[in-house]
């Protein structure tokens, strides 16, 4: 009795198994295919609850990235003329800066070698004795108008002369004008002792002049060539020029420890 039950349950689990399986029918020849007893699944519809988070979520990705901003042509021209208008000006100074070199370097070769002394309202320029000579020394085929002689000396060609105030011996004048970078002057043409006579205010002064063993020499040791001897004798080993007298014979002599005023000469 229970096998009887077991086989039938067995059938009838096979039949319902049957029915739930699809039934595929040929209906004739040339006829489609069709296909009986298939379960066709309901179409799903979407709930609207269903994408509100992933549309949210798109939302919020796309939210922080902004667009690029796009600045006109005609802005990014009109920025960019200042700099163009700069740049051109710079340009242009450079190259008149340049040219303004140029001119100045061409003159500094091509310079005249002749000094605009006798040229109206011409004024020699200031410079010292130190920066005469550097100039004269580096410069021997140039012009000399830079030249200038010390404070209270006075000019003639390329000397200087200092006629003192102050009345000293042969000896300490002599030291005196060592010390200013000259020497006590030597007179060698008409010239200079014409110069030196007008300028001297009517006072005696030492010159560079002294008799050695009865020899009349400069102190550079030259010899005595051309002389302005006045007619009076007078005795003494040094000699003085006297500037209240006519040039053309205006010298004395007198004793080298005598005291009086004296004239300093500087080459330049």
């Amino acid at each position: 009795m229970e096998m009887h039950d077991i086989a039938a349950k067995k059938k009838q689990c096979e039949a319902e198994m049957a029915a739930k399986e699809p039934i595929l029918e040929v209906k004739g020849e040339g006829n489609p295919y069709t296909l009986a007893n298939v379960p066709t699944p309901a179409a799903e519809e979407a709930e609207p609850g269903d994408y509100t988070g992933l549309n949210k979520a798109s939302e919020d990705i796309y939210s922080n990235i902004s667009e690029p901003t796009k600045r006109p042509v005609k802005q990014i021209q009109e920025a960019i003329r200042p700099y163009r208008v700069a740049c051109l000006i710079l340009t242009m100074l450079s190259l008149v800066l340049l040219l303004v070199i140029v001119v100045l370097l061409v003159k500094m070769k091509t310079g005249s070698s002749a000094c605009p002394m006798n040229a109206v309202g011409w004024k020699s320029p200031t410079c010292t004795v130190e920066q005469c000579r550097t100039f004269t020394s580096q410069h021997q085929d140039r012009c000399y108008c830079c030249q200038q002689c010390p404070p209270r000396w006075v000019r003639l060609g390329q000397s200087c002369f200092f006629l003192s105030t102050l009345r000293l011996s042969w000896e300490e004048s002599r030291n005196n004008c060592t010390g200013e970078g000259g020497s006590l002057a030597v007179v060698r043409s008409q010239k200079v002792q014409s110069f030196l006579t007008q300028n001297g205010n009517g006072r005696k002064y030492w010159i560079g002049l002294r008799s050695t063993n009865d020899t009349w020499t400069w102190i550079d040791d030259n010899v005595l060539q051309q002389s302005y001897w006045g007619a009076t004798q007078t005795t003494g080993d040094c000699g003085i020029l006297s500037s209240d007298k006519l040039a053309d014979n205006n010298w004395i002599t007198s004793p080298c420890s005598s005291y009086t005023y004296y004239i300093c000469q500087m080459q330049l």
